[in-house]
């Protein structure tokens, strides 16, 4: 059920009128959300809804257990509730990749038959609902976040639909209060929730769509066919155009869950003005990379090993950041080209440190467009292997893009203004949003309404024909 469709805006028209309608009993609340995430999640394939309800009932058990154990036993079985979640995405999202890569393997050595390759299809969302159940799972160990207090309430906690699909990754402390807080009177923040809405609707409707439509994707298929100059565009195009997609959604479904009074946690802040790529991954997907940070870097040492282990837990992080957004060596390589990068300005940063300086300090001018220029260098360039088809294809892109004078086909000059727009919206789209929602409150009541209408039948009429399939649904 696209987000944007007619179908997703009455399933949200009459989820919504129905949660409002209940409003005296918080439980009857919760279990049309729990069944509307249910319905939500089986239009995409329904077998897909049984296995998410297996995972909700078996980590709420897991929890109970690892909650009643004490010492050692308490560890063993956060291992096996940990584990028994990394087999299933393993499972779903690695069995070809390892089975293809041993038959690599055992070709080239000239072993014989290789492995057969399993027919599996990967679940929409499954990697960001496991490593919510993993960071639920490991606070709940620790004591650093809340259990929750019924099946419902957890249930909940893993499948509310606005971020089932593609997060935010949400921690215990982020969702489990608001829900088993009572039942809101009203709508709080309808302004900043319309806001939401009507910006992630321009962000990925059009902005995202019209440079998907102009030929961003088309170009990474065939590199070999398009100048030095239009791999360039096209490249600098598609990280506009991820951030929209990407972006645009996150604002969406915070907007929607906002209408039944829970907030979600942001996921982005203004990555593309990061001067750094240490700063960039502070910006960037920010859910997932604290997750990274506390539940991968943390506990392989950190910062609090010698040097050279720091920079290799780095680098190993990210590796497996690549491998978290699929199985092939493409994401292996993107997540190594960062993990290397990080690794390098650690090094710098302890660097400056060790003499002196004080990083903490504001840059100037010329360093920040100086450190701005090399993070979206590494930023940019990177992504040719993460939208690549193949290594090979990606070679041959890296190839074109460093020798120009090569013939080949060019790019529409409409990529271009819309690459500036989609950047655009990374420096100015939270004070114009904010803009917006002071102007809506200042309006009375009818001409707000009549407002925000406008803006959403203006959009309508701004969009393609098609929108473009959400990148991170194969994640």
């Amino acid at each position: 059920m696209p987000f944007e469709s007619a179908e997703f805006l009455l399933f949200l028209l009459l989820t919504l009128t129905a949660f409002w309608a209940l409003a005296p009993s918080r439980t009857a609340q919760k279990l049309l959300l729990i069944a509307a995430s249910a319905w939500f999640y089986g239009s995409f394939r329904w077998d897909f809804v049984g296995l998410l309800a297996l995972s909700v009932v078996g980590n709420h058990l897991l929890a109970g257990v690892v909650c009643r154990r004490t010492g050692s036993r308490r560890g063993r079985w956060l291992a096996v509730a940990v584990g028994a979640n990394l087999a299933a995405l393993a499972w779903f999202k690695y069995s070809v990749f390892f089975a293809e890569t041993v038959n690599d393997a055992v070709f080239a050595l000239g072993l014989g038959a290789g492995l057969t390759i399993p027919q599996v299809v990967l679940p929409v969302g499954i990697s960001f609902y496991t490593f919510q159940a993993i960071a639920y799972l490991v606070e709940v160990h620790r004591g650093s976040g809340p259990r929750a207090k019924s099946l419902v309430d957890f249930a909940l906690f893993m499948a509310f639909f606005p971020q089932l699909l593609i997060g935010p990754i949400c921690r215990g402390r982020d969702l489990l209060p608001q829900i088993e807080a009572r039942a809101p009177a009203r709508i709080e923040k309808l302004p900043l929730a319309v806001s939401l809405i009507l910006s992630g609707l321009f962000k990925r409707m059009v902005i995202a769509s019209l440079l998907f439509e102009f030929g961003v994707g088309d170009v990474f298929q065939v590199p070999e066919n398009y100048t030095a100059a239009a791999l360039w565009v096209a490249l600098v195009g598609y990280t506009a155009q991820i951030y929209c997609d990407f972006s645009g959604y996150v604002d969406l479904m915070r907007g929607c869950a906002l209408l039944f009074g829970i907030e979600l946690p942001d996921n982005f802040n203004n990555p593309y003005s990061a001067a750094s790529v240490g700063d960039f991954w502070r910006r960037w997907h920010m859910t997932f990379s604290r997750w990274l940070r506390d539940f991968i870097y943390y506990p392989l040492g950190g910062s609090r090993r010698r040097e050279p282990r720091v920079l290799l837990n780095l680098l190993l992080t990210m590796v497996f950041c690549g491998l978290w957004h699929g199985a092939t060596w493409g994401y292996v390589l993107w997540g190594a080209v960062h993990g290397a990068a990080l690794a390098l300005y650690k090094l710098l940063l302890d660097r400056r440190r060790a003499r002196g300086e004080d990083t903490a300090r504001r840059p100037t001018a010329l360093a920040w467009l100086r450190g701005w220029a090399w993070t979206m260098l590494v930023v940019c360039t990177s992504r040719v292997f993460f939208v690549c088809s193949d290594l090979a294809t990606a070679w041959v892109f890296l190839t074109r893009l460093c020798t120009p004078g090569l013939r080949g086909g060019g790019f529409s000059v409409l990529l271009l203004p819309l690459t500036v727009a989609g950047f655009a919206l990374n420096f100015v789209g939270d004070a114009v949003r904010a803009r917006f929602v002071r102007g809506s409150e200042a309006l009375p009541l009818a001409l707000r309404w009549a407002f925000w209408l406008a803006m959403f039948f203006l959009l309508l009429a701004l969009r393609p024909v098609g929108v473009l399939p959400n990148a991170y649904f194969r994640f």
